[in-house]
């Protein structure tokens, strides 16, 4: 007999169930025919999104790079044995990296006046980025940062 398991959280469902005993996810015929694979090495069910705890990792590495800058992504991506984590660590240190470029651009444009505005966008645009990347990984998804080359 095929084993069936839930397609919200990946959890082993009774046959006769109609609901998950895990997460309360009505279970009915059509969603079990049609329902993804489920990948018991790691406990989670692959939908392109991420539905276990490491999203919340994730999603702190964008919000500790505002707080310290590039090492604390840097910190996260040489400790982290998780994927998902460090894919976020290496978009966020990207990200930090450029920042601090774009950054002593706007000194040096300073000296032509231009540099008044940017010095004073581009820190506001880095908190937007951070807090929709912190989003959108803990939603389960590794954004990418605009203007943002791998550098790492």
């Amino acid at each position: 007999m095929e084993e069936e398991y839930c397609w919200n959280c990946g959890a082993e469902l009774d046959p006769e169930a109609r609901f998950c005993s895990n997460c309360g996810y009505e279970v009915d015929e059509s969603a079990a025919a049609g329902s993804p694979d489920y990948d018991d090495s790691i406990g989670r069910v692959e939908r392109g999104r991420r539905t276990d705890g490491d999203t919340t990792f994730a999603a702190l590495t964008h919000i500790l790079a505002l707080v310290a800058w590039a090492i604390g992504p840097l910190i996260v991506l040489v400790v982290t044995e998780d994927e998902f984590v460090e894919e976020n660590a290496r978009n966020a240190l990207n990200w930090q990296i450029m920042f601090t470029i774009y950054m002593l651009v706007s000194f040096v444009l300073l000296f032509v006046f231009v540099g008044f505005v940017l010095v004073l966008v581009v820190p506001a645009v880095s908190v937007v980025f951070c807090i929709v990347a912190a989003i959108k990984a803990s939603e389960g998804e590794a954004w990418k940062y605009p203007l943002t080359p791998d550098l790492v």
